[in-house]
């Protein structure tokens, strides 16, 4: 009995001090009145271990972000600034039992701590808001706050139900990347 306990302490610790140990995504959806009507305030955040600019890397990489989002079949740049302080997207998502979307949408850039977004065009009401970047010193916090919402009826709790499910599945894939874990 005694071997039993100390070896589901030494777990305890092991699994507490471990480098995944609170990393798990946190995420709240809810919806809110704007100036665009009903739309979904999409809050979440997720402890890294790793420096901010690895973190950026992976955020800001157009070329990657299908390997990262989920349903997300293609993003492409039409417009770029020179210096790198902004760029214009197109989006193309797939998500399932929802119609596909294409939206473009403009980032502008202050690397490595805040990438904000807002759309310009296409087949959502709403898609604008920012990830930002802060460390402890060790690790790096990301958060995502933003306000989205379809251009098409859908019902509330499907959209909600989507992001609950997807966004920690992204975010997880943001934290492996950051780390170069392989898939």
């Amino acid at each position: 009995m005694r071997f039993i306990r100390y070896t589901s302490s030494v777990a305890i610790i092991l699994i507490a001090a471990s480098p995944a140990a609170g990393m798990e995504p946190s995420i709240s959806v809810a919806p809110v009145q704007s100036d665009k009507g009903e739309v979904m305030q999409v809050r979440a955040s997720i402890r890294i271990s790793a420096a901010p600019e690895a973190v950026w890397a992976v955020i800001s990489d157009c070329v990657g972000a299908p390997r990262i989002i989920l349903h997300l079949e293609s993003c492409r740049i039409s417009e770029r600034d020179p210096r790198g302080r902004w760029d214009v997207r197109e989006h193309v998502i797939n998500p399932p039992l929802l119609p596909k979307m294409r939206t473009t949408v403009r980032n502008e850039f202050e690397p490595p701590r805040r990438l904000s977004f807002r759309l310009l065009s296409g087949d959502m009401k709403a898609s604008d808001g920012a990830w930002t970047l802060r460390t402890d010193g060790k690790d790096t916090i990301l958060s995502y706050d933003a306000l989205v919402a379809p251009n098409f009826s859908a019902p509330q709790f499907l959209i909600a139900r989507s992001i609950r499910t997807d966004f920690p599945k992204m975010l997880k894939e943001i934290d492996r990347a950051s780390r170069q874990e392989p898939r």
